[in-house]
């Protein structure tokens, strides 16, 4: 990961953010991406991690607890990603302002929530409700890569596509929920939902890394095409509920 020096900011009030995250046997990841939020350069008091573990068959709540402290809670649900990301959304603080949910592959680097707070306070619209950001590889790359997430970030920017990290304001949690019949695209049906609200952000930054391992498992090309026919077609049909393979 990235390391950067604080810059002078400029006198913006801290929003408060709680950062939600879903981990299903993500034994691998989950250590790295919990220790990269506990070395978040931002005031303990202004934001909150919500681990939800859901039907691990591996190390992941363990891994999770011991991470736990004042402002790191480690909760348990049944399985399923939209059944997780519920569930810490409605145990989020009645202070919060943002709420982030972050894959348990993805590592936020120390100034994240910083440059986010000051991105939200001069970049973005009043009116706005949800939003996503641009990503980077954890994994060792390829010479190609950087010129794929280039390319892959730009097209998740105009058509509104999340991945890994999906934004939404906190006061929206009432009205805005995670469908929990459906495997697949529910970080996508969050951002329609939350467009129904208000209007949509993309954060350009590079303080946030998500691991490759799919697109290195199934193939760049061939995975990229899966999400768009699942993410906009077949998300619309009836196979929404269709199993989506999990890759660990």
């Amino acid at each position: 990961m990235p390391t950067e020096k604080t810059p002078n900011m400029q006198e913006n009030p801290l929003y408060f953010f709680s950062i939600v995250i879903p981990a299903h046997n993500e034994e691998k990841y989950l250590g790295e991406t919990l220790k990269h939020v506990c070395m978040l350069d931002y005031p303990k008091d202004r934001f909150e991690a919500i681990v939800v573990e859901n039907g691990s068959t591996d190390r992941t709540l363990p891994i999770a607890r011991g991470f736990e402290r004042d402002n790191v809670r480690i909760l348990q649900s049944e399985k399923g990603v939209s059944r997780a990301k519920n569930l810490g959304l409605d145990n989020t603080s009645q202070k919060s302002d943002w709420t982030i949910f972050l894959d348990a592959d993805t590592c936020v680097a120390p100034l994240f929530l910083r440059e986010l707070s000051k991105f939200l306070n001069n970049e973005v619209r009043r009116d706005a409700a949800v939003g996503a950001v641009s990503l980077r590889p954890i994994e060792k790359m390829h010479w190609y890569v950087p010129l794929f997430m280039s390319f892959y970030n730009f097209s998740r920017k105009i058509m509104h596509i999340p991945f890994a990290l999906e934004i939404m304001r906190t006061s929206l949690r009432s009205k805005v929920r995670f469908d929990e019949t459906i495997q697949f695209a529910e970080d996508v049906k969050l951002i329609e939902d939350g467009m129904r609200y208000g209007s949509f952000f993309f954060f350009p930054t590079r303080t946030v890394s998500t691991s490759i391992r799919r697109f290195e498992k199934i193939g760049w090309g061939k995975q990229l095409f899966l999400w768009g026919w699942q993410g906009l077609v077949l998300s619309k049909t009836n196979h929404r509920s269709d199993v989506y393979p999990v890759i660990r």
